[in-house]
Formats: C-alpha cells, sequence, structure tokens
C-alpha cells in the first residue's frame, strides 16, 4: 500500500525521524529507509531503541509516529499516477485484488478509506493480521489463501526491498515501483519481471502479460530515455 498506491513514503520516514530526534537519535534518512522498508512499526521501535522495549510501549510509540505522519500527509494524499484507471480497468476485467501491508488499521483506513479504494479490493490484510513483517512471506501467503489463488498465479507490486524479498520466498512475480528507490537498485533481483515509476504505463493486459511469462522483462524508466 504505502509507497504503491500512494507516494508517501517519505511521510512515514519524516514522522519516524522526528519521533527518533525527539528522544535524541539522529538517524540518517536512506539509511533508516534501507532498514526498516516493509517492517512492522513495532519492529521499527525495537531496532532502533533496543530489544527490551515492551510490546505495550512499542505499540504507544509507534501510535504516536502514525499520528504525527497522518498530520504531515493528510493534504499531500493523493493516489500514484494511473493508478484509478489501472484499478477501474481490472475490475472491469474480474482481477482479484488485494492489499497486504505493514501499516496499522489506521493507517490503512487514512488511505484505503481517505481516496475511496476499499471497492476495489477483496481482501486487505494489515500488520495487526501477521505474526511476521516483509521479508518473511507470510502476509503475501495469506492474501494469496484469502483471495483463492495460488502464488505462481499472483503478481505483486511492490517499492521496498523487503517486500520484494517476501515476494520472491511467496513464490510470486514482482513489478517493481521507483518510489523509495531507483531503477538500478533493483537491478539483478530474482523475480522482478517490470520496473515502473507508476502505474501510468500499465493495464491489465500488459500486467498479465507479465504475469505468465509471455512479456519480455523491461524498464519503464529505460523505454522512457
Amino acid at each position: 500500500m504505502d509507497g504503491v498506491l500512494v507516494d508517501n513514503m517519505k511521510a512515514h520516514t519524516d514522522a519516524w525521524l522526528e519521533l527518533f530526534r525527539d528522544r535524541g537519535f539522529e538517524i540518517d534518512m536512506s539509511a533508516f529507509i534501507r532498514k526498516t522498508a516493509g517492517m512492522k512499526a513495532e519492529e521499527v521501535v525495537r531496532l532502533f531503541l533496543g530489544s527490551h522495549i515492551s510490546d505495550g510501549e512499542a505499540l504507544k510509540i509507534s501510535d504516536q509516529k502514525d499520528f504525527l505522519y497522518r498530520v504531515m500527509y493528510r493534504k499531500q494524499l493523493r493516489p500514484l499516477q494511473g493508478l484509478l484507471k489501472f484499478l477501474d480497468s481490472a475490475e472491469k476485467n474480474g482481477i482479484s485484488m488485494g492489499v497486504a501491508t505493514g501499516s496499522s488499521p489506521e493507517n490503512i483506513e487514512f488511505v484505503l478509506g481517505g481516496l475511496g479504494l476499499k471497492r476495489y479490493f477483496k481482501r486487505v490484510v494489515g500488520a495487526a493480521e501477521v505474526q511476521r513483517g516483509k521479508p518473511d512471506p507470510e502476509i503475501y501467503l495469506k492474501v494469496a489463501a484469502e483471495l483463492d489463488r495460488s502464488p505462481e498465479h499472483c503478481l505483486v507490486f511492490e517499492d521496498a526491498m523487503s517486500g520484494l524479498e517476501a515476494a520472491r520466498r511467496a513464490g510470486m512475480k514482482a513489478i517493481a515501483l521507483t518510489t523509495s528507490h531507483s531503477a538500478g537498485d533493483f537491478s539483478g533481483m530474482p523475480g522482478i519481471v517490470h520496473i515502473t515509476p507508476d502505474f501510468s504505463s500499465l493495464t491489465p493486459d500488459s500486467v498479465l502479460l507479465h504475469l505468465n511469462g509471455s512479456h519480455d522483462f523491461q524498464s519503464s524508466h529505460s523505454r522512457s530515455k
């Protein structure tokens, strides 16, 4: 969801860094993104503040960060370019779609509810419904099972390295979006069938070609040069 349906990862990162700064920690933004993309919020808290943090305290801190993020991003909330057209077309073509996100229920409602996207997705699975965050494949396998689809018949849209690794471990192909990383960062990663900055160049037909292996790997970035 984050970095895929909306380009909001900078707002998430800014909120985390401000929260940690208030606690006396100065953290480099690029290093933070690299280490935490796809992780559950409680995992991020313990990564930087220590494994001794209790479940209750980790939840309290992550709730503070999420509130700050929503305040920061509310006026910027908009779908990624081409997303609505793609979702409309996919829905008309009978493609089953789900969301697998490390976000909290409040942040899921903020994005999906705020943009009116809920109707497109048959199943939404968030951090509260899984034991392990990405790169563990649990969340993708859960969504696939609830959509009654086998992993090899699923295509994942991801912006994060950990999410792409989760898709690979789940046995799913993936399209990488460059909202959080450059196209070059994804070079050589197994399981990626396409790299694109947004949804404007995608159609259900092209996505199915990628899924079925009938489309040579290509990058929207390289085609646009």
